[in-house]
């Protein structure tokens, strides 16, 4: 049964390694993780706005609010999969189930960002409810490992607690 739990640095790391190491997406947008020992500093890092996307006691992605603004009552969030879980509607359950949480904290309006390119992660905030706002263009650089780097649109999206519920099933 898939639900949401606090990182365990120890238990999943080796885990989110794993997630990194089979998509060239979740390398080039977040810090390397060359070893368990990143992993681990990743997750401590992430622990206070983070949560584990869990599936049987495996962790296999993480969906999180940054940038908390009591005073205007807003939060970014993100989350990632990795490649063995992508499909299945995880992602969207998540966002949803986090969005919930953080409206019933009292924030109002979550706000998040995905690359143009990426169909898929603009249609994971769509089914949580999330709406479009535009597109700010060419926002993202990435740098592969030759030093060639390239620039992306990111779509940005947000949900208020005021947009209807999208009715998921929560995590």
């Amino acid at each position: 049964m898939p639900r949401l739990r606090p990182w365990i640095p120890e238990r999943d790391a080796a885990a989110v390694l794993a997630a990194f190491d089979a998509s060239a997406d979740l390398h080039r947008q977040a810090p390397p993780l060359a070893t368990v020992t990143d992993a681990r500093a990743y997750l401590a890092a992430i622990a206070d706005e983070g949560l584990a996307i869990d599936v049987d006691g495996e962790a296999v992605g993480c969906v999180m609010a940054a940038e908390r603004d009591a005073r205007h009552g807003t939060a970014w969030v993100s989350y990632w999969l990795a490649p063995g879980a992508r499909g299945r509607g995880l992602a969207s359950r998540a966002l949803d189930s986090l969005s919930l949480q953080l409206f019933a904290e009292g924030l109002h309006r979550l706000e998040l960002g995905a690359r143009a390119n990426n169909p898929a992660s603009i249609a994971v905030a769509e089914r949580a409810g999330y709406l479009r706002e535009g597109v700010e263009r060419e926002r993202l650089r990435y740098t592969d490992a030759h030093g060639r780097s390239e620039r992306f649109d990111v779509v940005r999206l947000a949900r208020l607690a005021t947009d209807p519920a999208p009715g998921l099933e929560p995590l």
